[in-house]
């Protein structure tokens, strides 16, 4: 089974130093979504955790970035928000599999009484 590797360093020098500092605003953002999905799925960030909890995933990267503008860089921050926002979350903004889950819930609860 493929397994996730991990981004240790990306060294590309430069005459000007600008593909430099883009290479490690991207390792940066890339060592943010490990280190927040590693918090979010307790250490196991493989295939399957992942496909499990893809929503969790798309959330993580919202988090992160939005139109290639890095707004968190902090997992823990990042950890905490798609957490708050995976709670209470309008019927209207939910997805498919959000809202026949909560149905599914409902029917269990309500033939469990």
């Amino acid at each position: 089974e493929p397994s996730l590797y991990t981004v240790k360093a990306i060294l590309i020098l430069d005459n000007d130093g600008d593909r430099l500092f883009a290479k490690l605003m991207l390792m940066a953002v890339l060592n943010c979504l490990f280190d927040s999905l590693s918090q979010m799925l307790r250490k196991n960030v493989e295939k399957r955790a992942l496909l499990e909890n893809m929503e969790g995933l798309f959330l993580a990267v919202d988090e992160i970035v939005d139109g290639g503008v890095i707004l968190e860089s902090d997992p823990q921050q990042v950890v905490h928000r798609v957490a708050l926002r995976g709670e209470d979350v309008p019927l209207t903004e939910q997805t498919v599999s959000q809202v026949l889950q909560s149905a599914k819930e409902q029917i269990k609860w309500s033939l469990l009484r």
